[in-house]
């Protein structure tokens, strides 16, 4: 459930405890006055209204709250209440936006289209109206169009003198439409914080803006921010600016294994290649291995030469203790920089970060919904992988509180489920041990909270990601098997669609018809709401992809170029296959950046 608006008509309760207090002040004022107070609560309004939604919303698009309807007093759902939806500006007439009656639950879903020119400030108004009596509740929210931004730039690392490209792409948040027309503001702060360049530019059809910085000769050099920004939307990049000659060659090492162990032995290869293809042969090379404890300590100095093909060997061991072992899930790291200088005294450096493991596997365990849902099952997921990230497929024994250990497989991709009921409250602790079929081995416990209360909501969907056009499956848990469950689909922020569904069997099960408007990151909100007001509830999170991935290809006049000679590339974009009519071609705007590949060799690239 969104909670970013849940208003409850509380006013009503306060009226209650002041006609309490009149009351007692109505025994010295006579017995006329005592009657009428007296019989007034009888007469008072009972209904309360609260409304479950969001207070953002953007405008020209649908969207959903609940309205839920009851007679406190009672204690019971107000059925058949007329309920109205309006917005109203801070001056001018409320619109109306929805009118309807409330289920036998006393629940209603609530279906909208803001309005595209609405105000940015307003106050959404609730009315409800019953034989119980009738209530309003006001919740000012603010509607306002919201973006995405992404900042790039055609390379990380530049000198005085030369041009910064920037470009960006902007997107609106609820809908992923380009942001055509929109104000793009690019600003570059120095490594002083001067603003060195600022440059409004209006957005492409496509939602894209450029502008470019030339750098003076004499600058401050150092790490340059550049950033965009539309409206209080603010997306920044670092990017570094000093003199650099480009790297002759490439040097990369490679070691024997992907992990190790404290005190076991590294053997490593280096080798270094000019980028015109030839080997550095006969160069210098010197190989430099680093700790880290409460200071940077170097434990191994190695030095050696390349050989005819640029290849240079090396071998060493390992310390037998690791300040970092037991932090980050019992891993530490083994710093390797490597230099190679070549027969011309031309220098170049590379580094490498070997993980060092405590224990050979790493156990990971994540209750499905975070925290443990007491009074129905719920899934753990047990993940077994080595240090260097790769799954590792275990046999498992898990036990709970130091019950019976249950006996279980992780498959190719090292997951698995335990499945147990909880208790409310208190904690649980699961002892786990693999091994792996090479005999590697580990052991790990875990704890895990459980929530607290009689009742509680577990939203299980059947998968993480779906594509548009297939039907979402999710399910409800509850251990109190009576009851209503509703369902709010959210997205960038904006409840798209709310639902309810009867508990049956302890559960609550919802189908949803995965459309093109849900396309994107959705948050998934099951939750109950008590005769006393309290919210039970559980979130998730699921991918909708749409099937419109596209094909890109390149392809140039010739293989290799001299300088200064002319090139020409050709792009072709389509649909890629199997998506509607696979191979058509589409109208798209593409970023292409043509930098020499060895600056990367300076500096890399971050994706985007």
């Amino acid at each position: 459930m969104n909670t970013h608006l849940a208003r409850v008509s509380a006013n009503k309760r306060w009226l209650a405890t002041a006609l309490y207090l009149l009351v007692i002040l109505a025994v010295v004022a006579g017995f006329v006055a005592l009657r009428w107070v007296t019989t007034l609560p009888e007469r008072m309004d009972e209904q309360q209204t609260i409304v479950l939604g969001q207070t953002r919303f953007a405008p020209d698009s649908d969207a959903s709250v609940r309205v839920v309807v009851q007679d406190f007093g009672a204690g019971r759902p107000i059925a058949d209440a007329h309920v109205k939806v309006s917005l109203k500006p801070a001056s001018g007439q409320a619109v109306s936006l929805f009118e309807g009656q409330t289920d036998e639950t006393g629940s209603l879903p609530v279906h909208f289209h803001v309005p595209a020119d609405a105000p940015a400030e307003a106050l959404l108004i609730v009315e409800t109206e019953s034989a119980v009596g009738r209530d309003r509740v006001e919740q000012p929210v603010a509607i306002q169009r919201e973006y995405r931004l992404l900042l790039t730039s055609d390379k990380p690392l530049y000198q005085p003198g030369q041009t910064i490209h920037m470009r960006a792409l902007a997107l609106s948040t609820f809908d992923l439409t380009p942001a055509r027309g929109a104000t793009v503001d690019f600003l570059v702060e120095d490594p002083k914080g001067n603003k060195v360049f600022r440059q409004s530019v209006t957005a492409s059809d496509f939602g894209i803006a450029a502008s470019d910085f030339t750098l003076a000769d004499l600058v401050n050099q150092g790490n340059y921010k550049l950033s965009v920004s539309i409206g209080d939307t603010r997306s920044e990049k670092t990017v570094e600016v000093r003199p650099y000659v480009l790297p002759k060659f490439g040097v990369n090492v490679s070691t024997d294994r992907s992990f190790y162990l404290p005190g076991q032995r590294v053997e490593g290869v280096v080798q270094a290649d000019y980028f015109f293809g030839k080997p550095v042969a006969q160069g210098e090379v010197q190989v430099v291995g680093s700790v880290w404890d409460v200071e940077r300590t170097v434990v191994v100095d190695i030095s050696g030469q390349t050989n005819e093909n640029g290849t240079y060997e090396f071998g060493f061991d390992l310390p037998e203790y690791f300040a970092g072992l037991g932090l980050d899930s019992g891993q530490a790291q083994f710093v390797l920089e490597v230099t190679v200088v070549d027969q011309t005294d031309h220098p170049e450096q590379t580094s490498t970060v070997l993980p060092i493991a405590a224990q050979p596997l790493v156990i990971e365990a994540v209750a499905e919904s975070g925290m443990l849902k007491p009074g129905v099952e719920n899934i753990v997921y047990v993940l077994t992988s080595y240090p260097d990230g790769r799954p590792a497929p275990a046999q498992l024994q898990i036990s709970v509180d130091g019950g019976e250990p249950a006996e279980l497989t992780s498959g190719e991709f090292g997951l698995t489920e335990f499945t147990f009921t909880p208790q409310p409250g208190g904690y649980h602790v699961l002892d786990i041990v693999a091994q792996d079929e090479t005999g590697l081995s580990a052991r790990r416990q875990v704890d895990f909270e459980a929530e607290y209360g009689s009742d509680s909501v577990l939203l299980r969907a059947g998968r993480s990601a779906y594509v548009v056009g297939e039907t979402m499956s999710l399910v409800a848990f509850t251990p109190v098997a009576s009851g209503d469950v509703y369902l709010d689909i959210v997205k960038a922020g904006q409840t798209l669609s709310t639902r309810s569904a009867r508990v049956q069997d302890g559960k609550a099960e919802f189908a949803v018809d995965v459309s093109p408007d849900l396309y994107g990151t959705l948050e998934l909100h099951a939750y109950k709401v008590l005769l006393d007001g309290t919210i039970v509830r559980d979130t998730r999170l699921v991918v909708v992809d749409a099937p419109n991935d596209l094909a890109i290809a390149v392809a140039t006049d010739k293989d290799t170029y001299l300088p200064g000679e002319m090139a020409t590339v050709d792009f072709q974009t389509s649909e890629a296959e199997g998506q509607g009519s696979g191979g058509a071609g589409v109208q798209t705007a593409l970023g292409v950046a043509i930098v020499d590949e060895s600056v990367f060799a300076l500096q890399r690239q971050d994706p985007g």
